[in-house]
């Protein structure tokens, strides 16, 4: 049996909508050896959920920056997937308030590979943060957080409004008391903003 398409409506043609131009973010990506500076299309509502929707990321404008040799190189397109990733930290403020629920800030501690985080995760009230922690998925978002490792360089720290943590390659979490953190000295090329603008002089003839 053949199926015949329905004949065309009679009448003036509507203008076909365009569909709303997807927002490009800011985000600093922490990898096994290197720090990745880049842009990536925001198809979801939040960071949270484009990381924890998809397992691959595709980078645009990214500058990385080798955490053993400083080496840095930008390149125009990389992929990345998110089981490398042990943390990401989100320029910008946080998400669409609709979607938050009623949670109380909670200050933790985390390792993951080369890198200290501590954070605040948000519980809902009566329950354990650290069992909570175990219960979510992949990516969880830490506010207020400080994420610091070692280089060639010397100790590097930086502070965040949001970094998001890869619970599958967390060492360990333990709560923790925000009163002995001390305010990090920020570190330019860890700020996340101006990605190009900022790397121009370390990049020249190391474009890929």
């Amino acid at each position: 049996m053949f199926f015949q398409a329905a004949p065309a409506a009679t009448g003036p043609e509507r203008p076909t909508p365009e569909a709303p131009p997807v927002l490009n973010v800011e985000l600093t990506v922490y990898a096994d050896d290197a720090v990745a500076f880049g842009r990536l299309p925001l198809t979801a509502d939040r960071v949270t959920d484009l990381m924890n929707n998809c397992t691959e990321f595709e980078f645009a404008d990214t500058f990385l920056q080798g955490l053993d040799d400083s080496h840095g190189v930008l390149i125009r397109t990389i992929v990345v997937a998110r089981d490398e990733i042990f943390a990401v930290a989100v320029a910008g403020p946080r998400g669409d308030p609709r979607r938050r629920t009623r949670t109380r800030p909670i200050p933790v501690e985390l390792r993951l590979g080369r890198y200290d985080v501590s954070g605040n995760i948000h519980a809902i009230p009566g329950t354990d943060p650290i069992t909570a922690f175990r219960r979510r998925r992949v990516m969880v978002p830490l506010t207020e957080a400080t994420i610091a490792f070692d280089s060639p360089d010397g100790r590097k720290l930086s502070r965040c409004g949001t970094i998001l943590v890869n619970r599958d390659l967390t060492e360990w979490i333990a709560p923790a008391s925000r009163s002995d953190v001390r305010p990090p000295e920020l570190v330019q090329e860890l700020q996340g903003r101006g990605l190009a603008k900022d790397f121009t002089s370390q990049i020249l003839g190391h474009e890929g």
